[in-house]
Parts: structure tokens; C-alpha cells; sequence
């Protein structure tokens, strides 16, 4: 499948709806600065998949990713820092190590986002390990991929998969797009 990134598409997709439902939609800023809009914008390249939200912390990037209401997004944090107050009909939050959820069928998981605290590059290695390991392929999206990040940085930059820096319509500390397994072919759409 051919994702391609329109500039104009994310910066002008309306998702306030998803922000009524956040636990601080004050952290809810424009493509840039603020991830939630290009995450929204991915899930529409996919219906009727699960999409893995790994890091839920306050539910953000889970309720962006589930903008497309055909997908099913499952969100795993660590640690509960409210998220399950969020009710969405597509939207399940866990409490565990997603590498630990035996229910999940990797074969209809098109989406993995990863943002986990701290920002060390050690989990998200090991996590990228596990991935390989099960066989998966899919479009794997990873935050915090600048300098800000050395450890992260140096991560994306190891990717031997087709990958795409997606950061001037995602997170200023860095946004980027893995084909993870190359099954994807990533590109910015020229409007």
C-alpha cells in the first residue's frame, strides 16, 4: 500500500471532537507542534484493523488514532494516569506490556505507535526486537526522532525499513513513519 502524506490534508483535518474528550485538551496544539492530527490522518489508510497505542499516559494519541471509527484501538501504559476515564466506543486502555497481551493476533495490527517514557532508546529496541520476532509488518510510528532525543534519534536513524520524517506535521520534538517489515511505501503527496 502506498501511504502518502498530504500537508494540507493533515493541517486541515477538524479533530475536536477527539479533543472534547481529552483529559487536557490544552495540550491539543496545531501539526507541528502537537502530533494528534497526523496520527488521525495515518488511521484513515486503514478500516476495520486494531491499532496499537503503546505509552497512553493522559489517552491522546490513542484518541487520535482513533479517528477512523472502523479501526479498533488497543492503548498500554505501565502505569493508569487516567486515560481509562476516556470512554470511546473504539478505543480499549490496558495496563500491562503489550508484549505481554496473549489475545493480540499480530496479522490484523496495521498500526503501531510507540512513545514510552523514558526516552532511553532501551525499551523501544527491545520492543522493536519483539516486533521482528513475531513476524510483523506494518506502519510503525515513532515519536521524538530529533536531537532532543540522542537515543531515539539514533534509533531512526539505525531503521534499515523504508522510513519518512514526518516531524513538520507531527511532534516538534520529532514525528517519523517506519515500513516496518517494507510491506508500506511512504511518501509526502505533492498537493
Amino acid at each position: 500500500m502506498k501511504i502518502k502524506i498530504n500537508k494540507f490534508k493533515v493541517k486541515s483535518l477538524n479533530i475536536d471532537h477527539l479533543k472534547d474528550l481529552a483529559i487536557d485538551p490544552s495540550h491539543w496544539f496545531d501539526c507541528g507542534t502537537c502530533e494528534y492530527k497526523l496520527y488521525a490522518y495515518i488511521s484513515t489508510f486503514f478500516n476495520d484493523t486494531t491499532i496499537l497505542d503503546v505509552g497512553t499516559r493522559t489517552g491522546g494519541s490513542a484518541l487520535a488514532l482513533s479517528y477512523n471509527e472502523s479501526n479498533h484501538v488497543i492503548s498500554y501504559d505501565l502505569e493508569e494516569h487516567g486515560a481509562s476515564n476516556i470512554k470511546k466506543d473504539n478505543v480499549v486502555w490496558k495496563i500491562q506490556d503489550f508484549r505481554n497481551d496473549n489475545t493480540l493476533d499480530y496479522s490484523k495490527i496495521s498500526i503501531i505507535m510507540i512513545d514510552v517514557d523514558p526516552h532511553d532508546g532501551v525499551q523501544e529496541s527491545e520492543m522493536f526486537k519483539f516486533l521482528e520476532e513475531m513476524g510483523w509488518k506494518g506502519i510503525l510510528i515513532l515519536d521524538d526522532i530529533t536531537n532532543i532525543w540522542p537515543s531515539i534519534k539514533k534509533l531512526w536513524n539505525d531503521f534499515d525499513y523504508p522510513k519518512l520524517d514526518v516531524t513538520e506535521v507531527g511532534h516538534f520534538s520529532g514525528t517519523g513513519i517506519v515500513s516496518f517489515g517494507g510491506i508500506h511505501e511512504l511518501s509526502w503527496e505533492i498537493e
